[in-house]
């Protein structure tokens, strides 16, 4: 097998890491290039990473999310951001219209590319035999972060990821079966689909995760459950990103204008 096909099968998430240890400067902008050479729509590269190299802003935000200790730990911790903001001044500088601003189009555009960039952080930091860790949490202080980070209009930070040497190892976790994300010329049915959760689940108590409190199909019945991070529809309004409902006031007042 070659090494890259080795560390992507290799992967799996830590936690842990060992606070002592910093990332050679060659190795952050190492991981840098390759993440800036990730895929993106019409070459847009429609995100900004934002490295939280201030240990006071560091910890404050460690602080606000404490189910995510390993954000205070790790050797870099970058913030991944939304971001339309350049495009907006393509706009200006082109005598464009923006017309496209606040649509679900151009949201799922700019989140896509964010993740691939990700990725490509993922695989280069894991190269280069540094553990890694998302942390999507920071979602739940994305109005926070959008102050303590000055984020502009058309941004929203996406997702938190903590790169360093990790302090214990851990297993690769078990995927669900191929049939289960796999398909050919049409979606699976809920039968197909029923079958390879219940295996999974199986599979996944079998594997006695320790931070796990709720078997796999509960576990997500119940996230599943209630709206995650409620603040946030009105904090991608307020930026930009989300159009107001019609009939709103916003929007009514904003046709008015």
């Amino acid at each position: 097998m070659n090494p890259v096909l080795q560390t992507l099968h290799e992967h799996r998430t830590y936690r842990q890491f060992d606070p002592a240890h910093q990332i050679p400067a060659e190795q952050v902008q190492a991981m840098l290039d390759a993440t800036r050479q990730a895929p993106s729509w019409m070459n847009g590269q429609h995100y900004t990473i934002i490295r939280i190299t201030d240990p006071a802003l560091r910890q404050k935000i460690a602080a606000a999310q404490p189910n995510n200790p390993q954000i205070g730990t790790c050797g870099e911790y970058w913030i991944f951001v939304t971001d339309a903001r350049r495009a907006m001044l393509c706009s200006q500088a082109a005598g464009g219209s923006f017309a496209a601003a606040g649509t679900p189009e151009m949201l799922i555009t700019l989140v896509t590319d964010a993740a691939l960039a990700a990725q490509n952080a993922v695989v280069a930091a894991e190269s280069l035999g540094l553990g890694t860790c998302f942390t999507g949490g920071i979602r739940l202080i994305a109005p926070e972060l959008t102050e303590w980070l000055g984020l502009p209009a058309y941004t929203y930070p996406l997702f938190g990821l903590c790169i360093g040497k990790p302090a214990v190892e851990m297993q690769v976790k078990p995927r669900l079966p191929q049939q289960a994300v796999v398909a050919e010329n049409r979606y699976p049915s809920d039968d197909v689909l029923s079958t390879a959760l219940a295996n999974y689940e199986a599979t996944m108590t079998a594997f006695g995760e320790k931070r796990e409190k709720f078997p796999f199909r509960e576990k997500f019945a119940r996230y599943y459950s209630q709206e995650y991070a409620p603040r946030n529809t009105k904090l991608l309004r307020d930026q930009g990103l989300l159009r107001q409902p019609e009939g709103s006031a916003e929007t009514l007042k904003g046709q008015n204008a």
